[in-house]
């Protein structure tokens, strides 16, 4: 559409690709219908358009939503936290359960894989009955995960166990949280929030192991777990009483950051949609293509509707939103995959994370052994670098994803394209191959304590400008799929955290620093430079033919993934 973008050889329209500004608006098919925002943001088309039911979560009153994510997102932080939490202290773990350091933290390695395999079944879940019930038994079932681990202290099988119980529980919070995003906010105030949600996610986990460490240096290794199952019950309680459903269906037109139709030949000054012919060759092509053809039995959203009460808006199960077989749904997150945006963001995400989670359990091997000789308690605080580092690599790249939305959308003629943000994949490779070969290079030529700490802090913020700008970027192109891609990251997520945190710690053994960070950075500037290829390819990219095979046998077997898998250009 301009900018270097490059547009696919195709007449059909490109889900993500939205007209936000009030000029390039007028060229929409049924403008009249059309809302704006309010104030400074008067000449942005409201992208997706609001219902006009005030149960639509996009009427939510604005300190509503403020908090709905917000309260979300501290949850994100909370799970994140409490996983890698005592990684720091796994030296001191393994002389209390009579094992080594790489046994010890291969118990974290299998929360981080069953946290994987849950996002296959919470998913479709989610989809079909609503993210509310499924939050509330993840809970339940982290909180049920800890009680375990420290039900037989010393127990190595109870903490093998236990882990794999709380991961299954811990990824509804961690990533439903961004589609609820979708849910709440338009195209034009994502980034904000999912800046937020991902902050959570990233600087729960590194604070997590600050406070983490200094628990058990003082009051032992069950104290951590102990009051993460206190944390986890209050905040089911407060959850269960103020966060109603945020999952809604409204009608499919009002969808126009998933497929505008615009008039090509209608003036800007005038109030036509286009002409007669031209509305039945768009309705010709949407009937043709089975990919786009619209499930409508559940559509809701109307005027007519009711506002529910507050306690209405606390039951934990409030309807079927889809009528998506359970069995079949199983396939959806994996045929998300085929999706540019997903492959891309699982991989830039999971390495991202993986990394990060590397860095938590190779930290007790590298730092208290000479020259540095570090206490538990001091190895924790090291993990302050990277709580600072998630701070700033959410607070700065945030708002200028934002900002990128409306400024190069002004650029482009008012129209807003998913690759903008992708921009900043240009700083994360920069500060990214700094930040790991410099933590590698610095530890092989023993410098000062404070040096490979920076450069851990740096490659912590380039990693959270990566992930962020991927897991946005999905939202933008695919929001209708954005449960099943987020639960694909989420399941490459945990099979890269799983492998790189079984290895790290042997690997380091054989190969030394320097090897194993120069490899971790290379493939993280490799997510990098993916990422600036798609800015300029993505909007054009199209699955290999294999794909469009298994999508073709998936669309014949299955009526709801006709609507659910849209993808940017797929048959």
């Amino acid at each position: 559409m301009g900018l270097g973008i490059l547009e696919p050889h195709t007449d059909e329209p490109v889900p993500g690709t939205v007209h936000l500004q009030a000029e390039a608006g007028r060229r929409l098919r049924n403008r009249s219908r059309l809302k704006h925002g309010t104030g400074r943001h008067a000449d942005i088309v409201l992208a997706p358009q609001p219902s006009d039911s005030p149960n639509d979560p996009l009427n939510w009153s604005r300190a509503r939503k403020l908090y709905t994510s917000i309260f979300l997102s501290i949850g994100t932080g909370l799970m994140a936290g409490t996983h890698n939490f005592v990684n720091p202290a796994n030296s001191q773990l393994a002389k209390t359960f009579q094992t080594n350091i790489s046994t010890i933290s291969q118990s974290v390695s299998i929360v981080l894989l069953t946290l994987g395999i849950s996002a296959v079944f919470s998913s479709p879940l989610a989809r079909i009955w609503g993210k509310r019930p499924v939050i509330l038994v993840g809970n339940a079932l982290a909180t049920i995960g800890y009680v375990i681990a420290v039900s037989k202290p010393g127990n190595l099988t109870a903490l093998y166990v236990g882990r794999a119980i709380h991961g299954l529980g811990i990824s509804p919070l961690e990533y439903l949280v961004s589609s609820s995003v979708g849910d709440l906010f338009f195209v034009h105030e994502r980034g904000v929030h999912l800046a937020l949600w991902h902050y959570a996610l990233s600087g729960g986990n590194a604070i997590g192991q600050v406070i983490g460490t200094q628990i058990l240096a003082a009051q032992g290794w069950l104290w951590p777990f102990y009051y993460t199952i206190i944390a986890f019950a209050l905040y089911t309680i407060i959850y269960l009483f103020t966060c109603p459903e945020t999952t809604y269906n409204r009608p499919h037109w009002l969808d126009i950051d998933i497929e505008e139709e615009v008039a090509e030949n209608s003036s800007l000054e005038g109030g036509g949609s286009g002409d007669k012919s031209d509305n039945n060759r768009v309705a010709s092509q949407k009937s043709s293509n089975p990919v786009t053809t619209e499930v409508r039995d559940f559509e809701g959203g109307g005027s007519s509707d009711a506002p529910i009460s507050y306690w209405q808006g606390l039951k934990i199960y409030n309807r079927r939103f889809s009528d998506e077989s359970p069995v079949r749904s199983l396939l959806t997150p994996w045929t998300a995959f085929m999706l540019p945006a997903v492959s891309w963001a699982g991989f830039s995400y999971g390495c991202s994370v993986a990394f990060s989670a590397s860095f938590s359990v190779a930290l007790g091997q590298i730092f208290t052994k000479p020259p540095y000789n570090l206490t538990t308690s001091q190895v924790g605080l090291s993990a302050f670098s990277s709580f600072i580092a998630a701070t700033l690599g959410n607070a700065i790249p945030g708002p200028v994803c934002d900002w990128l939305v409306k400024f190069l959308s002004r650029k482009n003629k008012g129209v807003y394209e998913p690759e903008f943000r992708l921009i900043l994949s240009v700083p994360s490779l920069i500060l990214g191959l700094m930040g790991f070969w410099g933590f590698g290079l610095s530890l092989e030529g023993k410098s000062d304590f404070m040096v490979p700490v920076f450069f851990y802090g740096l490659s912590v913020f380039a990693g959270s400008i990566n992930s962020l700008i991927s897991n946005a970027y999905l939202l933008d192109c695919h929001r209708p799929q954005a449960q099943d891609g987020y639960a694909a990251v989420t399941i490459t997520r945990g099979v890269y955290s799983f492998a790189m945190t079984f290895v790290i710690n042997g690997w380091l053994s054989r190969d030394g620093y320097k090897v194993v960070y120069f490899w971790i950075g290379f493939l993280h500037g490799l997510s990098c430079i993916i990422g600036i290829a798609l800015y300029f390819f993505g909007k054009k990219a199209s699955p290999l033919a294999g794909a469009e095979g298994l999508v073709r046998y998936a669309v014949a077997k299955n009526k709801f993934i006709q609507s659910r898998i849209a993808t940017r250009k797929i048959i």
